[in-house]
């Protein structure tokens, strides 16, 4: 077979290599949350403008259905903004990441994503070094301090707690990506300086994703392993019924329920009530302006709001409402129903692109299997991005878009690789079974 990857480190591998290193840096951050990035960005656009220009190629727009379903409900929804002038700058940085997301799809066809992923691991490994330096060398901090509920929280080159867990969490997905391309010492290494930064943001949110993410890893690591279907289900199904377990006797029957209560009562998730009281409060207050407005407030108007009562309130004192916290809410009383409908399809796409990606069809061989962690890594990452977006707008982050990028560029390198390899597929596995490797 003919490997067609471009695996040489060209001006746009160099190029990709920096936005790799740059995306995490936000602080100090300039106006509408503007960061180094970019500028690298912005010339990336120009030149990669002057490029299809020149040569005359034709563009591909991935999810072109979706983002039109909400760019039409965005504009709907323009009626309603209290404030149209944060309504266009909210559409205007939606604009300008999508065409650095299609710019990136372009640029990133064929190419070999090992450096990428390499990279990413490095900067998300100094990313955490960094954030937990400055915990414990400014704030004097040991380490049983950083998972207690009070306390200074890990912002790193970040300016939100919740935020850098996002990053940190992505990342230990892209150290999984590398399967056996790294040594298991270097692996399992990198994701313990992973889990620690996220463990010292306290993010509630960054945690609970973390946990599905891995979750959805693991069914689709089974997958893209062709292990039996039978034995996947057996093992999610024991796994389920063990955890239930757990609950029963801790619930039911008291065993390690004074134990799991001092852990609570003295880790951050202590602030679950504190937090969740604070983002329902959010929430109802949204919900009882969407009732009025059904076809949305405008994009970027969430907090924008006024409100006279003492209960709807969210700082002693203060009338203004706060962000929504919640990507689909966001989107729902912001862009109305065709927002919501969109940003559903979208990810629905992207995880079909994946789905499709682990399995070769019918009558191709199987890839290698470098080709399936990377797979997974991108079906956990993704999971993660979605669940954090219950408790965090994660579709303003760039980190974001680089991973919708790397699931279209992962779809060409499938449909690639499965047209070279028209020879007919092995069967799927029987018991015994080899264990998949990460």
């Amino acid at each position: 077979m003919v490997d067609t990857t471009r695996r040489r480190i060209d001006g746009w591998g160099i190029y990709l290599l920096l936005l790799v290193c740059l995306i995490p840096i936000v602080v100090p951050s300039g106006p509408a949350r503007l960061a180094f990035v970019d500028g690298l960005i912005v010339l990336g656009l120009a030149a990669f403008g002057f490029q299809i220009l020149m040569r005359r190629e034709a563009v591909r727009v991935p999810y072109m259905l979706p983002v039109f379903i909400i760019a039409t409900g965005s504009i709907v929804a323009v009626v309603n903004a209290i404030s149209p002038e944060a309504s266009f700058l909210a559409m205007a940085q939606d604009t300008y990441l999508f065409l650095w997301f299609i710019m990136l799809v372009h640029i990133l066809k064929d190419r070999d994503l090992t450096p990428i992923q390499k990279t990413w691991m490095w900067m998300g490994i100094a990313v955490s070094l960094y954030g937990l330096f400055l915990l414990v060398h400014g704030s004097h901090m040991g380490l049983i301090d950083l998972v207690k509920p009070k306390g200074k929280r890990e912002y790193s080159t970040f300016y939100d707690p919740n935020m850098c867990a996002g990053y940190l969490v992505m990342s230990i997905f892209f150290v999984l990506s590398l399967g056996r391309k790294i040594h298991p010492l270097m692996r399992w290494g990198a994701i313990g300086i992973l889990f620690l930064g996220i463990l010292a943001t306290k993010s509630l949110g960054g945690n609970l994703s973390l946990m599905i993410g891995l979750t959805v890893w693991a069914l689709m690591r089974a997958r893209t392993s062709r292990l039996h279907p039978m034995l996947t289900g057996a093992v999610a199904l024991t796994a389920v019924c063990m955890a239930l377990l757990a609950i029963w006797l801790t619930v039911g029957m008291g065993v390690g329920s004074s134990e799991l209560s001092e852990f609570e009562s003295n880790s951050f998730l202590a602030r679950a009530g504190h937090s969740s009281a604070g983002r329902f409060t959010i929430w109802k207050n949204l919900e009882d302006t969407y009732r009025r407005n059904p076809l949305g407030i405008g994009p970027g108007n969430s907090n924008e709001l006024t409100f006279k009562s003492a209960a709807q309130r969210l700082r002693p004192g203060s009338l203004q409402a706060k962000e929504a916290h919640n990507d689909y809410l966001a989107y729902a009383i912001e862009r109305g129903p065709l927002g919501i409908s969109g940003l559903l399809l979208m990810l629905g796409l992207a995880f079909g692109k994946l789905y499709a990606a682990a399995r070769p069809p019918e009558g191709k061989a199987p890839s290698d299997d470098a080709f399936g962690p990377l797979v997974a890594a991108a079906a956990g990452a993704l999971a993660a991005s979605m669940i954090h977006g219950l408790t965090i707008e994660v579709l303003h982050f760039r980190h974001f878009w680089m991973l919708m990028a790397i699931i279209c560029a992962i779809e060409t390198k499938a449909k690639g690789e499965w047209a070279q390899r028209g020879v007919p597929a092995e069967h799927p596995v029987t018991l015994p079974v080899r264990v998949a490797a990460a």
